[in-house]
C-alpha cells in the first residue's frame, strides 16, 4: 500500500531503501515543519523521516544523496546522519530519509538551563556540563574531519543524554561538500551567527569551519557558564544593545577587556576569571577576533582544554554537590548564592544546604546594605533661554539701499509733521507732498532685492527661534518625565525591598507562618516547571532575543518572573514585565499545596528550623540580589539623567549660538530701517498711517 495522494501528505505503510529492500513505516514519533519521523517496525535502533512536501527538488535529492554518500560510523556515532535515501514504492522517488534512533535524549538548553536541568537532569553537578561541552565539540571535530560544516549552529541541534552522550539532528540543513559540489546551509540563528555574518543573506554565503568554531565556543560558554549567554550583559554606552549588535561589535560580555567592550557580565554568574587561564584565552580568541584571521579556537584545541578541567576539579567543603576548578581558592557558586544569587546545583528532590553559618554570613551582608538615594533633578537645571533683545549697535559703513530709503521714508514723516506749522496752501501741499513720497518710498522697499532678503533672513532666524524654544521645552518636559517614571520605578523596587528585608527578619514570628514558608517553597517548585523559553509561544510580546536576555540574567521559569527581578534587565521594559507577570498569575492557580510533604501544625522542633533556615536563605538570596538591582537602577537613572541633560545643554547652545547670530545681524542693522522694513504688511501699514494720523492733527490745527 502507498499513501492515498500527494496532496495529502503522509508515509506509506512500506517505504524502500536504497538497494530497494522494505522499510516498513510504525508509528508516528514526531512531526515538525518540513517532515515527520516514523518508527521502522522491526529495528527500534532506525527512524524513518518522511517529508511533507513531495515530490522534492533535484537540488534537495542531490543533497540527499551527498549526505548518504558520506555516511560513516564516526559520524552516526555524533549525529543521526542518513544511512539510506527512502523511495515511494509506487512512484519510486524520494520521499525521505533512513537514521538512526535516538532516545531518551533532551536538547542541549535542557541541560544547560538551571530550571529544565532540575527537570530532566536532576543528578547532573557542573563537571557532567564540562563533560556534555567535551563531547560536543568533539562532535564538531568529527564533522569538519569530514569536510562538513553545520553553518545554523544552535543549541536545537544538539541532543543529550544522561551520560552527556551530544549528538546532532536536522543534518540534512548541514553545509556538504561533495566531489567538488557544495551543498549550502541557507539559514542561521543570529544568537550564534559569527560577527561577519551578522546581517548577511546566509543563503549566499559559503559557510567555513571557522563559522561553526564561533557557534560552538558559544554552546560551550552555555554550558560552562550555566546559560549565560557570553554577549548578553549590562552596556555601559548610550542606547542600548541588542545581543545581535553586541555580536556584530564583538562586544564580550565576559571579556577581561571591559574598558574596550563597555559591557559588564550579568550579576550573580560566574566569570572568565573562575576558569583556568587557558579556557580563558580561549573564549577570548572565540568572541573578540574579527572571523578573517582563523584565530577562533579549532574544536580539538576545546577538546584538550575541557579534558584537562575535567581532571582538575574539587568539590566544595560546605556544599559537596559544589564542583568547581581546582586552581580556585573559594567555591564560586557558593560566592554568587551567599550574594543573593540563585543555586544553581542542588540535590535531586532537596534544596542546597543551608547552614547556620552561611545564614549568619548573609545576615551581616543584609545588616551591610545601605540605603540608595536616586539622583533628583536639580530646580532650574532645564531652564529654557529667552530670545534676545535688539539693540542697535552704533552704525559703521556705507549705508545700504534699504537704509537710504527708510530714512528718506521717516523724513518725508517729519515733512508732513512740520507742515503742520507752516500756515495756509504751502502747509497744505508740504503735507500732501510728503503723504505722496512716503507712499511712493514704501514701493522700493516692499519689492527691492536687498530689502526682502533682510526681511526673510529676520523670518527665517525667528522662525527657526520660535520652533526650536517649542522643542526645547517639550524636550525639558519629556526629561521631566522620564525621570519621574524612572524615579517611581525606583521607589516601588524600594518599598518592594523593605516589605522582603521585614518578611526576612520576622520569618520566625510564629508557627503558621513557617507553614505559609512550606507552601510557598513549594509553589516554586512548581512555578519551576514552567520554562520561559518552553512556554515561549504563550506570552506576548516576548522575543527570543527577550528569552536569550532573561535566561543570561538568571530568569528562566515562572519562578524567576518577580517585578524586583526583572528591574534593570536590559531590553526588557515595562510592557515585557508586565506581560511577563501575567503570564505567571495565569499559571499560578494550578498550583495545589500538598501538607503531607510540608509542615503541620504537629511538626515542631527541626523540621520548623529547617524550612524557616531554607525560607530565609531564599528570601536573602532575593534580597541581595534586588539590593544589587536597585543600585544598577540608581546608577542607570543617573547616567540617563545625565545623559538627557547633556543632550538638552547642546541643544540650548546651538539654539543660543544661533540666537547670538539673529542678534548679531539685526543690530548691524539700522533702527529706522530694522523698525520700518518687517514686512510688506508694516512697510504699508507705516507708509500709510503716520501721514494719517498726522493729517488729522493737521486738519485740526488748520480748522
Amino acid at each position: 500500500m502507498t499513501r492515498p495522494s500527494s496532496s495529502q501528505p503522509g508515509a506509506p505503510t512500506v517505504l524502500l531503501d536504497s538497494i530497494c529492500r522494505s522499510v516498513p513505516i510504525g508509528a508516528l514519533i514526531g512531526r515538525g515543519g518540513e517532515g515527520a519521523v516514523y518508527e521502522v517496525q522491526g529495528d527500534p535502533t532506525l527512524v524513518a523521516k518522511v517529508y511533507h512536501k513531495r515530490p522534492l527538488a533535484e537540488d534537495q535529492i542531490a543533497k540527499m544523496q551527498a549526505m548518504v554518500s558520506v555516511w560513516s560510523s564516526p559520524l552516526e556515532t555524533i549525529a543521526a546522519w542518513p544511512r539510506s535515501i527512502l523511495y515511494d514504492p509506487t512512484s519510486r522517488k524520494p520521499c525521505g530519509l533512513l537514521m538512526i534512533r535516538m532516545d531518551d535524549a533532551k536538547q542541549l538548553h535542557e541541560l544547560y538551563g538551571t530550571t529544565n536541568r532540575r527537570r530532566h537532569f536532576p543528578e547532573v553537578g557542573w563537571h557532567h556540563m564540562v563533560l556534555a561541552a567535551r563531547n560536543a565539540a568533539a562532535a564538531f571535530q568529527t564533522l569538519h574531519a569530514a569536510n562538513i560544516v553545520v553553518g545554523d549552529v544552535n543549541q536545537g541541534n544538539l541532543l543529550v543524554d544522561k551520560r552527556m552522550c551530544v549528538r546532532m539532528i536536522d543534518c540534512d540543513s548541514f553545509q556538504i561538500n561533495s566531489n567538488g559540489r557544495i551543498f549550502s546551509c541557507p539559514v542561521g540563528t543570529p544568537h550564534f551567527t559569527p560577527p561577519e555574518l551578522q546581517s548577511q543573506k546566509l543563503r549566499d554565503v559559503q559557510r567555513s569551519p571557522n563559522h561553526d568554531r564561533f557557534g560552538l565556543a558559544i554552546l560551550i560558554f552555555h554550558l560552562l557558564f550555566v546559560g549565560r549567554h557570553p554577549f548578553a550583559g549590562r552596556y555601559r554606552g548610550p542606547g542600548d544593545l541588542s545581543i545581535e549588535k553586541a555580536i556584530a561589535e564583538r562586544r564580550f560580555a565576559f571579556s577581561k577587556n571591559r574598558n574596550e567592550t563597555l559591557v559588564d557580565p550579568p550579576p550573580a554568574s560566574i566569570l572568565l576569571e573562575d576558569l583556568p587561564p587557558n579556557i580563558g584565552a580561549l573564549f577570548e580568541a572565540a568572541f573578540r577576533s574579527n572571523g578573517n584571521d582563523n584565530a577562533r579556537p579549532t574544536p580539538l584545541q576545546w577538546v584538550q582544554e575541557l579534558e584537562g578541567l575535567m581532571r582538575f576539579r574539587k568539590a566544595c567543603r560546605f556544599d559537596p554537590i559544589h564542583i568547581y576548578p581546582a586552581q580556585l581558592a573559594d567555591c564560586p557558586w557558593c560566592r554568587i548564592e551567599d550574594t543573593g544569587g540563585p543555586a544553581f546545583f542542588v540535590p535531586a528532590g532537596g534544596a542546597t544546604g543551608v547552614t547556620a553559618d552561611r545564614l549568619a554570613a548573609l545576615d551581616d551582608q543584609i545588616l551591610e546594605l545601605k540605603d540608595v538615594r536616586f539622583t533628583e533633578l536639580p530646580a532650574g537645571r532645564l531652564e529654557i533661554p529667552e530670545i534676545p533683545a535688539i539693540r542697535s549697535t552704533k552704525a559703521t559703513g556705507r549705508r545700504t539701499m534699504p537704509e537710504w530709503v527708510s530714512a528718506f521714508m521717516v523724513a518725508t514723516w517729519v515733512g508732513c509733521f512740520a507742515s503742520i506749522f507752516i500756515p495756509g496752501q504751502n502747509g497744505l501741499i508740504t503735507f500732501i507732498t510728503s503723504w505722496a513720497l512716503s507712499m511712493l518710498l514704501a514701493i522700493p522697499l516692499i519689492f527691492g532685492k536687498q530689502a526682502h532678503e533682510r526681511r526673510k533672513a529676520r523670518e527665517e532666524f525667528t522662525d527657526w527661534l520660535s520652533k526650536s524654544l517649542q522643542q526645547l521645552e517639550n524636550l525639558a518636559e519629556t526629561i521631566k518625565r522620564q525621570h519621574q517614571l524612572r524615579e517611581a520605578g525606583f521607589d516601588t523596587s524600594n518599598d518592594d525591598l523593605k516589605k522582603e528585608t521585614y518578611t526576612y527578619h520576622h520569618a520566625e514570628a510564629s508557627l503558621q507562618d513557617s507553614i505559609v514558608n512550606q507552601r510557598e517553597m513549594q509553589k516554586a517548585d512548581y512555578l519551576r516547571g514552567f520554562s520561559i523559553r518552553d512556554n515561549l509561544s504563550t506570552i506576548s510580546n516576548v522575543t527570543q532575543s527577550q528569552v536569550t536576555m532573561l535566561e543570561s540574567f538568571g530568569v528562566e521559569s515562572a519562578n524567576d518572573v518577580e517585578q524586583l527581578r526583572l528591574y534593570g534587565i536590559p531590553g526588557i521594559d515595562g510592557e515585557t514585565q508586565m506581560e511577563l507577570m501575567q503570564w505567571r498569575r495565569s499559571v499560578e492557580p494550578g498550583f495545589r499545596f500538598n501538607p503531607e510533604h510540608g509542615i503541620t501544625l504537629a511538626d515542631v522542633g527541626a523540621a520548623k528550623e529547617i524550612a524557616i533556615r531554607r525560607f530565609k536563605m531564599s528570601q536573602a538570596r532575593k534580597i541581595l540580589t534586588a539590593a544589587r538591582q536597585i543600585e544598577t537602577q540608581a546608577d542607570v537613572g543617573a547616567a540617563e539623567l545625565a545623559r538627557a541633560c547633556d543632550m538638552f545643554d547642546d541643544n540650548v547652545e546651538r539654539w543660543k549660538n544661533t540666537a547670538k547670530q539673529y542678534k548679531d545681524s539685526q543690530s548691524r542693522r539700522r533702527r529706522e530701517e530694522r523698525l520700518i522694513n518687517q514686512s510688506a504688511g508694516v512697510i504699508l501699514g507705516l507708509a500709510l498711517t503716520v501721514p494719517f494720523v498726522i493729517g488729522f492733527l493737521f486738519f485740526l490745527f488748520h480748522r
